[in-house]
């Protein structure tokens, strides 16, 4: 049973164990949990940070513009005013951190402005600023130093994101422009291709294929001719060995019945003269054959070979030149040719005329610029980037005096300002600065500053001699504020009509309303039909047309078909038909009926005879002539450039479209007039400037604006100012007048200077990229379109060549048809003949002694029969072949169709080329489209680009040894007095409950042992210090919200371990020594935390002990943690050692 003193004992240890607990959970939830302390700890210092900014930057060249961006981020972080900034060179910069001069040194590369201004590479680079913060800084000015530096980085990011966009937009919408633009011409130029060359020509292959179509004809009937003739000859023949073999059977028969001859001798005889009766008809209808066959043969080749002969010429003479067949191909090419080169040597002769301005321009603008440079920059050949603040002052002394002059500057001054009036118009340029401001060509501000001008300029000149100049008549106060309206314009259009359809309406349509509309004037009714008619003429076709507004309608009646009178047309152009005419033409036109079938072949009635007609063309085109009128909407009038398209349509097909533009030449008398204003500005803000520095106080602020106001009641003499040029001028030297001129009068000076410098290089580079350079100009300048523009002789050329290529077609069928013979007739030759006669009656009574001589003359008869048949396959009728012209003229034929096929074929692939083009020009347009709605949008495609432009400024830091933590955090200091604080309890309660065993002296003499082991304190102690090192760490890693747990784990148990072990022994051994050194390190730790903005000289002895103090140490390890760093192998060394020091004592004793 336990004893009272030992659960005395226990309840004491239950006690303070209970007590450390609280205490400890206690201070881990206000330091950590509290949101009123930790809020309280972040308030932000107010105190300024010496900053020094090197600028290394070299400069990049973007757009054709020098930036330099290292600069620009000078004047940006000028305008903080919390923060002391300093721009000097490295060197310097160095050595003042060094020495404590400044807080924080930044850096900008040679390469800033390069990297940032890689806007249009594929994948740009970011560019680096790197910072370094003075060692022995506390951590709230590390922070400053970040949180101001971020701000600055985050809108100069800004700035260069803008210039990347606009950069971007503004050439995908030029060469979105630009690729319309080209798409829109190339298609116009194939429309006229396809519709004026390539269809009309289309045709002709056919026609030939027709010509050798007819020619195959003649061959195939020339073989048939012949293969008649043939069969005819073989009959004859087959006849004459048919009258042979009856012979010879007649004589066999003779000889075989001799008894029987005198019974059939007559009729013999009978049958004998049947047979030459036969023979003779027969050989009679053989000859009046032939004859019939070789008449109708001729006829018919020759009618076959005149009708080639014909159609060929006649297709021909259609496509060749004829000044007087109007509407034919050659005679609408040439006219288009003509129309063409006039227009191409107008366009050329307007842009000459616009170069030869703009480089006079350019010339005046160029003077301009150098005379500004050298009254405001003391130098023609400085510019704004260049001149210095000692330049300016220069230009001033030279605009105050002359040095021959110096002695009576007062009178000499005011002489050369009243030489300088004459050079100001004193009356329209106060009109002129007010029409400038209505319409915007510049702004309030400016028209204020230069009406503030003219009223001292005026001043001056009634108060102290001196008279402006006589009234300059300013065109452009005169010019007209809108274009004339309406605009009218010559065409002259070919439209097509299809006389199949009955009636056909076309009509002209404006393709955007807002632009206002369009009629046409000048087209009558006459010309149209007079032109349709010669093409339908001889087609049994008649036409009427009317013109009403921008509608032509067209009307064809088949008169082929037409039951009464035929239509017959009055002196006016128009028809009259009666009612049931009408009603006839009009069911004859619009029924279904009237093919060309049917029109070839009308029904007749009996006995009347029809008339032959024409073929119907399938399309008759008319060219038009007249003027159309463009009625601008009042929207558009003021505009100094409108373009419209229009386009005849034909219900939902469109036949033709172009554009129609007018320029306003309200701005056309302003550029004349931009030299003299520009000069008279300049005479004007320089003589201003020049009383404002003679009469204003060099301290206070020279603004033109400023300066008249204080001339509402009083002279300029009396509103001089004591300590102005005026009034103390006599009394300066040389070095004390350029001493006395104000850095205000020399800012002010320069910014007027700087600001009318780029006025006239920003329009002089406008200018100038308008005109392009001579020599290899860039795509979309005045002068590359000037050489783009082809020879206006190129159509009229063609016309030519072709003309004499129909010429030479023509000869080549001339000669062909001029070969044409007839064939050689052949007479005809019968077989009786005097050597052949015909065998007379036979004489019965001598027949019995002729019958031997009858066998004989049988066997002669026979042969001569045979010899006859012979003589008759040899002599029958040759007719000349006419294969080998047959096959000329095919050949020929088949020549001139190869050579049409070749143009045709090349003309089809130009224009399938030319179509492809145009598709894909389409299709680059459509895409550049997408591209630029991709662009404003914010596509992400390129990763590259978009991680560059979230963030274009990286920056390296460099805080003395360690990196900075991202953001302040009172975490750290918060853990480091926790762990202190309980680690002393918990090792003071471990001296107050764990004691040490007792060992008498006795026992320590028995053995020989100097060390021994204390077991018995050192398992409480162990634990204690384990299970309350367990607790802390745990409970800390939630609360801190640490980067790495297991690491922050680790680090505060093996710090705590070890604190609680050598305090535990430390108290034990010599608690008073231990709690001087505690209580010292602790207040040297409170006393010197940068959390609080405590700040150590750098190089100081008390910056020596700072770095040397192990509780800062311990709360640096922590910040490390907390922002995500790692633990070094020397770290974990270190504490297994101090964690290996506390066991150890604790573990092992000494023997006295």
């Amino acid at each position: 049973m336990n004893s009272p003193h030992k659960e005395k004992r226990y309840l004491k240890i239950l006690t303070a164990v209970a007590f450390v607990s609280l205490l400890s959970g206690s201070l881990v939830y206000f330091a950590l949990k509290d949101q009123s302390l930790h809020y309280s700890s972040e308030i932000k210092q107010t105190a300024k940070v010496q900053y020094a900014l090197v600028n290394e930057d070299k400069g990049a060249r973007f757009e054709n513009t020098d930036y330099n961006l290292g600069s620009d981020f000078v004047t940006l972080i000028n305008q903080d005013t919390e923060n002391n900034w300093e721009t000097t060179n490295r060197s310097v910069a160095e050595a003042g951190l060094k020495s404590g001069q400044f807080d924080a040194v930044i850096t900008l590369p040679s390469d800033f402005s390069e990297k940032l201004l890689s806007l249009e590479s594929v994948s740009p680079e970011k560019a680096t600023v790197s910072y370094q913060i003075r060692e022995g800084q506390n951590e709230q000015a590390n922070q400053a130093v970040h949180s101001q530096v971020n701000t600055v980085l985050q809108g100069f990011n800004q700035r260069v994101v803008r210039m990347y966009f606009s950069s971007i937009i503004r050439n995908l919408s030029d060469a979105q422009t630009n690729v319309n633009q080209m798409a829109t011409t190339e298609l116009s130029q194939n429309t006229f291709i396809i519709s004026n060359i390539q269809a009309p020509f289309s045709t002709l292959p056919d026609s030939f294929r027709s010509t050798q179509s007819i020619a195959n004809s003649l061959k195939t009937d020339n073989e048939l001719f012949k293969t008649q003739q043939e069969a005819f000859v073989k009959s004859v023949a087959s006849s004459m060995e048919a009258n042979n073999n009856s012979l010879d059977a007649s004589g066999k028969a003779l000889e075989s019945t001799t008894n029987s001859v005198n019974e059939f001798s007559k009729e013999a005889n009978t049958r004998l003269e049947k047979s030459t009766d036969q023979y003779k008809e027969q050989s009679e209808k053989d000859k009046a054959a032939l004859e019939k066959q070789w008449t109708d043969d001729q006829k018919h080749y020759s009618d076959l070979y005149n009708a080639l002969y014909t159609v060929g010429n006649a297709k021909l003479k259609e496509l060749q030149f004829s000044d007087t067949a109007t509407g034919s191909f050659m005679a609408d090419f040439k006219a288009k040719a003509g129309e063409y080169k006039t227009a191409q040597s107008k366009v050329k002769g307007n842009l000459e005329a616009q170069l030869t301005s703009l480089e006079k321009e350019v010339a005046e603008l160029r003077a301009l610029r150098e005379t500004i440079a050298e009254t405001y920059y003391d130098s023609k050949d400085l510019s704004d980037q260049t001149a210095t603040d000692k330049d300016i002052r220069s230009a001033i002394l030279n605009l105050m005096t002359k040095p021959e002059n110096r002695s009576k500057l007062p009178k000499q001054y005011i002489e050369a300002i009243a030489s300088r009036l004459p050079m100001i118009s004193s009356g329209d340029l106060s009109a002129l600065i007010a029409k400038l401001e209505q319409d915007k060509l510049i702004s309030s501000d400016e028209a204020t500053t230069y009406r503030n001008a003219l009223k001292i300029v005026s001043n001056y000149s009634s108060e102290l001699g001196g008279s402006l100049g006589q009234n300059t008549t300013f065109k452009y106060l005169s010019s007209a504020a809108t274009v004339t309206s309406p605009v009218t314009y010559p065409i002259h259009q070919t439209l097509e009509f299809d006389p199949s359809t009955g009636s056909q309406t076309v009509q002209l349509n404006i393709d955007d309303a807002k632009m206002g509309n369009l009629e046409l004037e000048g087209v009558t009714k006459d010309s149209i039909e007079a032109s349709i008619r010669q093409q339908l003429k001889d087609t049994g076709y008649h036409v009427t047309a009317a013109v009403s507004g921008n509608t032509i309608q067209v009307t064809f009646v088949n008169e082929r078909t037409a039951s009464t009178t035929p239509i017959t047309s009055s002196d006016s152009g128009g028809s009259s038909t009666s009612n049931a005419d009408a009603s006839d033409a009009t069911t004859s036109t619009n029924s279904t009926s009237t093919s060309e079938s049917t029109a070839a072949t009308p029904t007749t009635s009996p006995g009347v005879s029809q008339p032959s007609y024409a073929t119907l063309p399938k399309k008759v085109s008319v060219t038009i002539s007249g003027q159309i009128k463009w009625n601008l909407s009042d929207d558009v009038k003021k505009n100094s450039y409108n373009q419209v398209g229009y386009s005849w349509t034909d219900g939902s097909s469109v036949q033709a479209s172009a554009q129609l533009s007018v320029f306003n030449g309200k701005y056309d008398t302003l550029a004349e007039d931009l030299p003299t204003i520009l000069k008279n500005f300049q005479n004007l803000d320089f003589a201003a400037q020049q009383i404002v520095t003679l009469f204003a106080s060099p301290g206070a602020s020279l603004d033109i604006n400023q300066f008249a106001g204080t001339l509402s009641s009083g002279t300029l003499v009396q509103k001089a100012s004591p300590d102005s040029v005026y009034s103390l001028y006599n009394n300066l030297t040389d070095d004390e007048r350029a001493s006395e001129i104000s850095d205000v009068l020399v800012t002010k000076y320069r910014l007027a200077g700087d600001n009318l410098y780029k006025q006239v290089d920003q329009q002089l580079k406008d200018v100038t990229d308008i005109l392009g350079e001579k020599v290899n100009p860039k795509e979309g300048t005045l002068r590359q379109v000037y050489q783009s523009l082809p020879d206006s002789d190129l159509l009229v050329k063609q016309a030519s060549a072709l003309n004499t290529w129909y010429g030479e077609m023509q000869k080549v069928l001339d000669e062909a048809h001029n070969q044409w013979k007839d064939s050689e007739k052949l007479a005809y030759e019968s077989v009786v003949n005097d050597q052949n006669p015909q065998p007379e009656k036979m004489n019965t009574s001598k027949l019995e002694e002729e019958v031997k001589k009858l066998l004989s003359q049988y066997d002669s008869l026979r042969d001569s029969s045979k010899k006859a048949a012979q003589a008759t396959a040899d002599g029958a009728a040759q007719v000349r072949d006419i294969s080998p012209q047959i096959q000329q003229l095919n050949e020929t034929t088949e020549s001139v169709q190869k050579s049409a096929d070749g143009v045709l074929s090349s003309l089809n692939q130009s224009v399938k080329e030319t179509s492809s083009t145009v598709e894909k020009n389409t299709s680059y347009a459509e895409q550049f489209g997408k591209v630029l709605a991709n662009a404003k949008s914010g596509g992400a495609d390129n990763k590259q680009v978009f991680n560059f432009l979230s963030d274009p400024i990286t920056t390296k830091v460099t805080e003395g040894k360690t990196q900075a933590a991202s953001h302040i955090s009172i975490i750290p200091y918060y853990m480091t007095l926790l762990l202190s604080v309980i680690s002393f309890v918990i090792a003071m309660t471990i001296g107050r409950f764990v004691k040490d065993r007792q060992e008498r002296e006795e026992t320590d003499l028995l053995t020989t042992k100097k060390w021994d082991l204390k077991l018995q304190s050192f398992l409480p102690t162990i634990i204690t210090a384990t299970v309350g090192s367990i607790l802390f760490s745990g409970v800390t890693i939630g609360v801190a919200t640490a980067a790495n747990g297991f690491l922050w784990f680790i680090y505060s148990f093996m710090l705590m371990a070890s604190l609680i072990l050598v305090l535990s022994y430390s108290l034990k051994k010599a608690p008073y020594p231990t709690y001087i050194v505690s209580a010292s390190l602790l207040g040297f730790y409170l006393l010197l935390t940068p959390i609080l903005g405590v700040a150590t000289q750098s190089g100081s002895f008390l910056n020596f002990l700072y770095r040397l103090s192990p509780l800062q140490n311990i709360e640096n390890g922590f910040s490390y943690l907390l922002v995500g760093g790692n633990l070094s192998i020397v770290t974990i060394l270190l504490l297994l050692l101090f964690v290996g020091i506390g066991v150890s004592l604790n573990l092992f004793t000494r023997k006295k």
